[in-house]
């Protein structure tokens, strides 16, 4: 693969808005709405991440970052709390490096599993985690962070969310 994946530098976090916001250009309008797509991640947060050592980009050979994940943790767990590859960078087994970086961060952590939330029924979403091992949970099944980051996106206005949890003793290729 021509990308690197690495722990984020300081100096790639002005990248990062610009691929959030054409990631979020391929979501169909009743999934994601125009309002939101133009809303990024706070600097701050990003600057937290990346000096915590939870940030990672995936970089080209030329340099340029062409994605990133967010991760943070709660207790045993981790979460993928965003994952996003520059619409001309995709198809190119950039997302699944990314979340196999976070996989093993979490693991070097000593966490039992990764959760995330998801649109349910685009195949960039749920289906493509599916594929890395990651399972659909129940609302019973839900642990108070994936509850409460459901509800969240529900008072946003997103629809067809799911939140799916990957056992960290499972292998996500």
């Amino acid at each position: 693969m021509p990308y690197q994946v690495r722990l984020a530098a300081i100096d790639d976090l002005a990248a990062l808005p610009s691929i959030e916001r054409a990631a979020a250009a391929l979501f169909p309008a009743d999934d994601l709405p125009p309002a939101l797509r133009a809303q990024t991640l706070p600097a701050q947060d990003l600057c937290d991440a990346q000096r915590q050592g939870r940030l990672w980009v995936a970089q080209a050979g030329d340099g340029t970052v062409a994605g990133f994940a967010l991760a943070s943790r709660s207790g045993a767990q981790a979460f993928l709390d965003e994952m996003d590859v520059h619409p001309a960078h995709a198809r190119r087994g950039i997302g699944r490096a990314l979340v196999a970086a976070v996989v093993q961060w979490a693991r070097a952590q000593g966490l039992v599993s990764l959760g995330l939330t998801t649109f349910s029924h685009l195949p960039w979403n749920a289906p493509f985690y599916a594929r890395l091992g990651f399972v659909a949970l129940a609302p019973a099944a839900l642990c108070p962070h994936l509850s409460a980051a459901l509800a969240g996106e529900a008072a946003l206005g997103l629809r067809r969310r799911v939140a799916m949890r990957l056992p960290l003793d499972a292998v996500a290729d």
